[in-house]
């Protein structure tokens, strides 16, 4: 077997998948030989097939910073990369027609990722890359003019390595986060980390009845009197806490603070005013009886719970209590249950233009490795795709000048 490669590429997750498409594509292209994914899985990509329910929600036609999370001028570079690459039109060249939902979220025309896999690994094989399952990296040690790659059955050697290893979120997926320890033995430092675009838990005592019903509501998350951060979204109520789009979206913004609450504004297309009109004339027909003061307005269930939190009956107070429903934040399902990782390896250490280590040349540390992370909808993917080519494109380009 084949030990000596001119790029390995740890881990074939979303980000190993595109980097190695990269050096495989176009004129200054390297041969199938010549590139590895060391995937530790039975197979790559498989938390790539899980996005966006399964759907595959690959991207967003809003890539902005305002949807990121991390070192603000690293971020902007990595946008800069996004916009020159013009992601959507390197996966509709890939063979991936797209589409757009009203919200801006971009999936595959099938609406099925795992099509997308598919078309992705055609194109790896259809390039004879060399992919090497069941092989879990245990070190990368620097070399004579290149890196020493150790699994546990084997060693291989390159000449440029790109870590696309992933976070800690989604063990099922492989993704562990034992693979920082590869980053941090090169000399780079890890941050704490947390799971994003996760579930919360929250006191129970005022939704204990609700559990399985699902309203769209807009949440705010706040950490002691500070905003965090709003969406408008399904909102599920659950045995723990809450979950739903609106939730995952706020979640991002809630790792790692303390004292959080959630304020949830019910009916979020109306005004407080509006609404409280609305009960107000409920309220003159005089035939409802006064629990059932939003019934028809809420699910019923939902009402009476909003009803006991108001400070009277009139329809000024259940107003404002139907707009600031709040929940006490106690924590999250935690990382077997997240999406992505909050926090990573530290990008100080890392060029925000090629993704190479500052430390190690030739060492590339992409994707969810990284500390940065973004929203729901698409953004994490994105980041994970672009730095990929990033890197892929660096290593050719200084191949190209040898």
């Amino acid at each position: 077997m084949q030990k000596s490669f001119i790029t390995a590429i740890v881990g074939g997750g979303a980000a190993g998948l595109l980097s190695a498409i990269e050096l495989l594509n176009g004129s200054d292209a390297l041969s199938g030989s010549e590139v590895v994914i060391l995937e530790k899985n039975d197979r790559v990509g498989k938390k790539l097939i899980a996005t966006g329910n399964g759907q595959g929600n690959l991207t967003n036609a809003n890539v902005s910073e305002e949807f990121f999370y991390g070192d603000k001028a690293f971020i902007k570079a990595f946008l800069e990369s996004e916009k020159s690459i013009d992601l959507k039109n390197y996966l509709r060249a890939l063979g991936v027609p797209l589409c757009e939902s009203k919200d801006g979220k971009i999936y595959p025309l099938s609406k099925q990722a795992s099509a997308v896999l598919d078309i992705l690994r055609a194109y790896l094989q259809y390039k004879n890359c060399t992919v090497i399952t069941g092989a879990t990296v245990e070190k990368i040690i620097k070399a004579k003019s290149g890196y020493k790659i150790l699994t546990a059955k084997d060693e291989y050697y390159a000449r440029s390595v790109i870590m696309a290893t992933g976070g800690s979120a989604g063990k099922q997926f492989g993704t562990d986060g034992s693979a920082y320890a590869l980053a941090e033995n090169l000399g780079h430092k890890r941050t704490e980390v947390y799971p994003s675009l996760v579930q919360l838990k929250t006191q129970t005592d005022l939704i204990r009845s609700l559990k399985g019903l699902k309203e769209t509501a807009k949440v705010t998350a706040y950490s002691g009197e500070t905003a965090l951060k709003s969406a408008v979204g399904d909102l599920l109520f659950t045995e723990f806490g809450v979950s739903g789009s609106a939730i995952f979206t706020v979640s991002a913004a809630v790792a790692g603070k303390k004292n959080v609450k959630l304020k949830i504004e019910f009916l979020p297309e109306l005004s407080i005013s509006e609404t409280e009109k609305i009960i107000a004339e409920r309220q003159n027909l005089r035939y409802f009886a006064p629990e059932d003061a939003l019934s028809g307005i809420l699910n019923k269930r939902v009402g009476q719970a909003v009803l006991k939190t108001a400070k009277s009956k009139n329809a000024t107070d259940i107003a404002y209590a139907l707009k600031n429903f709040t929940l006490s934040v106690t924590g999250s399902l935690g990382f077997n249950y997240a999406q992505v990782t909050r926090g990573g390896i530290s990008t100080d250490k890392v060029n925000s233009k090629t993704f190479e280590s500052k430390l190690n040349e030739n060492f590339y540390i992409v994707g969810e490795a990284l500390d940065i992370d973004g929203d729901c909808g698409g953004y994490n993917l994105t980041f994970a795709f672009v730095s990929g080519i990033v890197a892929a494109r660096d290593i050719k380009e200084k191949l190209s000048k040898k």
